[in-house]
């Protein structure tokens, strides 16, 4: 078995996407428990699938931009194509959860919106990190 040194580059979209995923669950629960004490269970609740849709929606996102990335290395033009295809698969994800909570699960819409809304700002909070 041949030990490879992980690439410095992975490390650092790691360390980002895990603090992006970090900041942005920690403002969907402060808010949720805000909700909470304001407007009550079901409100926050809703507000966290609205922050979980978001959340999501990163994830789909960084997997995409990896692949991408890997694509562009070989070809330019698969990876433009590979960078376009995540995020379209990323707003199709999130506008299908969304859907799903407030048209399905006959969520609160507002609350849905405010916990997308609250989780999207973390992406304002995580700057790229480096690896060291």
């Amino acid at each position: 078995m041949v030990y490879t040194r992980p690439n410095v580059y992975d490390i650092a979209f790691r360390r980002t996407l895990h603090r992006l995923l970090l900041i942005q669950g920690v403002l969907v629960i402060s808010a949720a428990l805000i909700a909470y004490l304001m407007q009550g269970i079901e409100f926050s609740l809703a507000l966290i699938f609205g922050g979980a849709a978001s959340l999501a929606g990163t994830l789909v996102g960084a997997w995409r931009i990896r692949i991408a990335t890997d694509e562009a290395a070989h070809s330019t033009t698969l990876g433009m194509a590979g960078f376009y295809k995540s995020a379209l698969m990323r707003f199709v994800l999130v506008i299908a959860l969304l859907a799903l909570g407030m048209g399905v699960l006959k969520l609160p819409a507002l609350a849905v919106l405010i916990g997308f809304i609250v989780a999207q700002t973390g992406i304002f909070f995580a700057r790229p990190l480096r690896a060291h």
